[in-house]
């Protein structure tokens, strides 16, 4: 869910819209399907309740129509004087006399023999007339008959009874005479099976079942194992007649369920409809709704995805020229034709950009003019502190009287002011810079004598490389000024140069009076001002120089000081490699990018 939402966040505008008409149009759907099968499924349950009943009270009643129609037939025939005549002649009957009576029977079940399967006659002792009505000419393993008198089943009395034996259904009675009410003989009639079945007229999703007033079963449209008939005719007896209600019965469901007890005979009518059968009807209209929703859903993205290319396009064109802004491209301009909102936001964004882009340029000049400025500051501040340095040399030796030192010092003083005045270059080889530093530790030597001994060791190739003019002859003057003056006999200081990749590391290493760690944090931090006729011992120019790499290289660059009070100092310079410097870094460039 979470990523479903972040991917809905992170989509298009146009893609939002389609979704958002999408879900829209599947709620009303899905509203106006949920509304139409409520109400739908009620108006079909109240019609089938109401048409249930009638078509069971309907099938009551042919069941009524059909046991009245086998009365009179039985009437008919036990009735009949002449039959009753010959019953009462059974000692003396003769074979003619039998198929006179056979005759008489069959004259009298002419015009129902389509209901009939067999007649049997016997008078009170034996069998005498069996009528098979059965067209498959097969005998019925089911009868139970099969001319053999069995008085027991019979009313005494003479009414007409309805017997099931093995799904056979036998309609029997006792024949009386009319007068003296004598008994003259027994009568049974087993029906065809399909006869009273066609009196349900069922439905072929309609599961019927009649039962008699002995509560057996006298015929049913359909023989469901998964039906309970035990269990249907217990809810018959306690549900009230003609008022449908709803059973749950598996495997089917909910099932309409109706009860009916004939007028005639006291049968009872139950009658099974699967609730699906009764909302098909319901079922075809939620699925025409949604085929008609699919297809409005599909007409829906297409109708979208056209407006919306159109609507969208000014915004997709805005996007475009805002991601060339991101690269810093801020010269863009976006050109969108339209009176609407969207052409409104065009040309206040090209206001925004053409505002952006002169307050930008103006930013620039003066960052660039300011960065100049201090630039040319840190470089002009090297000069005159290493001239304050070195005249309080020469004015020392002056002291002692030291004529030939202070000829040898003024000597590299012009040397290096002559380099200084002549040359005008930022950047200057690794070799000129020596030269520098040579003419430095020149006059250092005359002052120092014996007592400190320099190494100069470089890496072959890095004779070559350029590096910006006077970064290295004010570290080792901070050596001598700030490490190895104050210290008590003898000193070291160790001047090397390595290529390490793409950056050239050159240490300068004293063992001089150490640093401490406060004043070794603060040294190299840069407050913005420029102090042009600062003293002795401030550390400007070990400042300055770092400030200096810095704005020509970037941050990554620079001085890192290492040491501790009375164990020396190791600083560091770290620069880009850099050969064949035809012009000298923009000092503008954040970046500090070299030109090689």
């Amino acid at each position: 869910m979470k990523r479903a939402l972040l991917t809905y966040l992170s989509s298009s505008v146009k893609r939002k819209m389609i979704l958002m008409v999408v879900v829209m149009l599947i709620l009303v759907i899905a509203i106006i399907e949920i509304v139409t099968y409520a109400v739908s499924i009620n108006f079909h349950l109240n019609d089938a309740k109401a048409n249930d009943t009638q078509k069971v009270q309907f099938i009551s009643e042919n069941m009524d129509d059909a046991i009245s129609y086998m009365g009179k037939l039985m009437d008919s025939i036990t009735e009949d004087s002449d039959i009753q005549s010959m019953l009462l002649q059974t000692n003396q009957l003769t074979y003619e006399k039998l198929s006179a009576l056979e005759q008489l029977v069959v004259s009298k079940i002419l015009y129902s023999t389509d209901k009939l399967e067999t007649v049997y006659l016997f008078n009170t002792q034996q069998f005498l007339v069996k009528l098979n009505y059965n067209t498959s000419g097969s005998v019925n393993n089911k009868d139970d008959v099969q001319s053999e008198l069995k008085k027991q089943r019979y009313d005494t009395v003479g009414r007409i009874t309805w017997r099931v034996n093995k799904g056979v259904i036998y309609i029997e009675r006792a024949i009386r005479e009319r007068d003296s009410l004598k008994m003259l003989g027994y009568i049974t009639i087993s029906l065809k099976d399909d006869y009273l079945k066609q009196r349900l007229q069922s439905e072929p999703y309609r599961y019927s079942y009649v039962f008699d007033e002995q509560d057996r079963i006298v015929v049913s449209s359909s023989e469901d194992p998964d039906i309970h008939v035990e269990d249907l005719l217990r809810r018959a007896k306690l549900q009230s007649a003609e008022r449908p209600s709803l059973l749950n019965m598996e495997p089917y469901g909910k099932m309409l369920f109706t009860t009916f007890v004939s007028a005639q005979e006291g049968w009872t009518v139950v009658s099974l409809v699967p609730l699906k059968e009764i909302s098909k009807g319901t079922e075809l209209i939620g699925r025409w709704i949604t085929a008609i929703g699919v297809i409005g859903v599909l007409l829906g993205i297409l109708l979208t995805w056209f407006t919306t290319s159109r609507l969208i396009a000014p915004l997709h064109a805005l996007k475009q020229v805002m991601d060339q802004v991101e690269t810093d491209h801020f010269d863009q301009q976006v050109r969108i034709n339209r009176r609407d909102e969207f052409g409104r936001l065009g040309r206040s964004f090209n206001q925004m950009m053409g505002k952006i882009n002169y307050l930008i340029s103006e930013v620039y000049q003066k960052e660039l003019a300011q960065r100049e400025s201090e630039y040319r500051a840190l470089k002009a501040q090297i000069n005159p502190h290493f001239l304050y340095n070195t005249l309080d040399t020469i004015r020392w030796l002056s002291m002692y009287g030291e004529n030939d030192k202070i000829e040898n010092v003024t000597i590299s003083l012009a040397q290096l002011l002559k380099a200084n005045l002549a040359d005008h270059r930022e950047m200057v080889p690794v070799r000129s810079e020596l030269e520098y530093i040579n003419a430095y530790l020149a006059i250092q030597k005359t002052r120092f004598e014996s007592r400190i001994t320099v190494s100069i060791h470089m890496d072959d190739d890095i004779a070559e490389l350029w590096i910006p003019r006077f970064i290295l002859q004010p570290i080792v003057e901070n050596s001598f000024v700030h490490g190895l003056e104050n210290k008590v006999g003898p000193g070291n200081l160790s001047i090397i140069g390595i290529v390490d990749g793409g950056s050239v590391r050159f240490r300068v290493i004293d063992d001089g009076v150490g640093i401490e760690e406060q004043k070794r944090d603060r040294l190299l931090e840069f407050t913005g001002e420029v102090d042009l006729g600062s003293a002795k011992g401030t550390g400007n120019g070990m400042r300055n120089v770092h400030k200096r790499i810095q704005m020509l290289f970037g941050e990554s660059y620079g001085l890192t000081i290492n040491g501790m009070p009375g164990s020396g100092t190791i600083v560091e310079i770290i620069v880009p490699v850099m050969v064949n410097v035809t012009a000298p870094p923009n000092t503008a460039d954040e970046g500090g990018k070299n030109i090689v």
